[in-house]
């Protein structure tokens, strides 16, 4: 599939001997010689070409709604790239908030598999090419209703991240030769069958251009859903690739330059990924819950730290100073594992029951031991047994974290009971009680875990929990959401 045009003068070039011999009857003008363009050297692909990252600067994701027209997500964060992220979360919270007609709530629900909702908004995100300190990606909007297109979106953008300017990507192409590329395009055979009761003329540079990429080839890819001259509808969306060749021209000097970076193959220059426990989560948009481990460090806390580990699973452990001090190297290994530490007080009182000084020891007696430890200063208290009140609350100058699902873990001492207590009581933006200085909490974790990823939580710290809130000292937080007593995120 290599067709040439070397043996013939471009089309404009023919229209020009026309014209010139009718004026001139039988004197022919005299015509300058034509440079043969290259062979376009064609292939057709099943999808644009995809440059990827290494797995630890992708953060993949995906969420979904109910319902007889339900919308489904699925996206990629890049780690430590947080006005690329936030940008991304603007735009799918916008889509998901118009489908709900108002304020999206996240729900709890099983992953599914990336497959084209029949009715309803499927929406597919992924980074396709990464170089220096570029990176393109993909956003397909579809949407269905009785298995009939009704709407779509398919554009790649590109952005550099070291200063957040967006392109899109007509910017790789030339202005000046959208008519040469559209002449190449007319020489690479369309795959499948097009409908010819939807023709309607060249389709617009703006749909021709929206999704043009790279391969690691330095080709040019362009993915179109009808035929570019005649605007016929295509039943799967076609993509061609050009060679560097036939298509030198028609790059733009800034698309010459991202060429270049990928042909050399330049390393991506990404952010510094996000420390774990603190990647980027959105908990207006997915259903987050958030673990939280009272009273430790102690021997069973390091058996805990290989389970999350097994999971992928970071939580918040509430330590007292007085275990602190007396399994430091726990502690430290429970920081080194990214896991926030916060302070449980040293001796584990009613604080209700203590003067402002007594609290105020109980308090900062804790925070000194945790930072001598782990080098930690904590930035949140859980007051023991969760009692409160206003001296409390003036005397401790940490946000107070309570919770709303209580495990009653120490009560039971029995998984198959903590277990599905939690499961029916967990929703999105709970916080969990548990307490890791028991055997049968940490034997349950495992299972736990598996549950709540499997009703599609993502299990967060408390850090992501409140990302975007101002948690005030003395203020206490229980959860996040619009249920009564939550901390609404937006």
């Amino acid at each position: 599939m290599k067709p040439s045009k070397s043996s013939r003068l471009p089309l404009a070039a023919s229209l020009t001997l026309v014209a010139g011999f009718a004026v001139a009857s039988c004197v022919p003008e005299p015509v300058e010689p034509v440079t043969p363009r290259p062979p376009v050297n064609a292939i057709l692909a099943t999808a644009p070409p995809k440059i990827a990252l290494g797995s630890r600067s992708l953060v993949d994701m995906t969420t979904r709604t109910e319902g007889s027209s339900p919308t489904a997500a699925t996206w990629q964060y890049i780690s430590g790239a947080e006005a690329f992220n936030n940008k991304l979360d603007a735009r799918l919270i916008s889509i998901f908030d118009a489908r709900a007609g108002g304020h999206h709530e996240p729900a709890a629900l099983p992953a599914t598999p990336s497959v084209l909702l029949s009715n309803g908004v499927s929406i597919t995100h992924e980074i396709v090419l990464a170089a220096g300190n570029v990176v393109g990606s993909r956003f397909v909007q579809t949407t269905m209703a009785g298995g009939v297109l009704t709407g779509l979106t398919d554009e790649i953008t590109y952005e550099d991240l070291s200063t957040g300017v967006v392109s899109a990507s007509a910017s790789l192409i030339n202005p000046a030769e959208i008519d040469s590329l559209r002449e190449l395009l007319r020489e690479v055979p369309v795959p499948g069958t097009p409908d010819p009761s939807t023709v309607a003329g060249p389709i617009p540079d703006a749909e021709l251009l929206s999704a043009v990429a790279l391969t690691p080839a330095g080709d040019l890819s362009i993915t179109f859903r009808h035929v570019p001259g005649t605007g016929a509808a295509l039943a799967d969306p076609a993509t061609v690739v050009l060679s560097p060749e036939a298509t030198h021209e028609i790059i733009s000097p800034s698309g010459q330059a991202l060429r270049q970076a990928v042909m050399a193959k330049a390393a991506f220059a990404p952010p510094a990924p996000a420390p774990g426990g603190a990647e980027h989560v959105n908990c207006d948009l997915v259903a987050c819950a958030a673990l939280t481990y009272d009273d430790g460090p102690n021997a069973q806390t390091s058996r805990l730290l290989g389970i999350l580990e097994k999971h992928r699973v970071f939580a918040t452990f509430f330590q007292q100073g007085g275990y602190v001090k007396a399994n430091p190297a726990v502690a430290r290994s429970v920081a080194a594992a990214g896991h926030p530490i916060a302070n449980h007080t040293m001796t584990h009182p009613y604080l209700t029951k203590l003067s402002p000084a007594g609290i105020g020891q109980e308090v900062q007696g804790t925070q000194a031991a945790i930072e001598k430890a782990t080098g930690i200063v904590p930035a949140y208290l859980r007051p023991p047994y969760g009692a409160s009140n206003k001296t409390v609350a003036a005397s401790v100058g940490l946000p107070l974290i309570t919770w709303d699902v209580d495990s009653l873990d120490w009560q039971s001492r029995n998984k198959s009971v903590f277990i599905p207590r939690i499961m029916g009581l967990v929703k999105p933006g709970s916080i969990i009680l548990q307490h890791d200085v028991h055997a049968t909490t940490v034997d349950g974790q495992d299972e736990l875990i598996t549950q709540l990823k499997g009703k599609g939580f993502y299990l967060v710290t408390l850090p992501q929990l409140f990302a975007g809130i101002d948690l005030k000292a003395g203020g206490s937080y229980k959860c996040r959401g619009t249920a009564p007593g939550c901390v609404p995120g937006r």
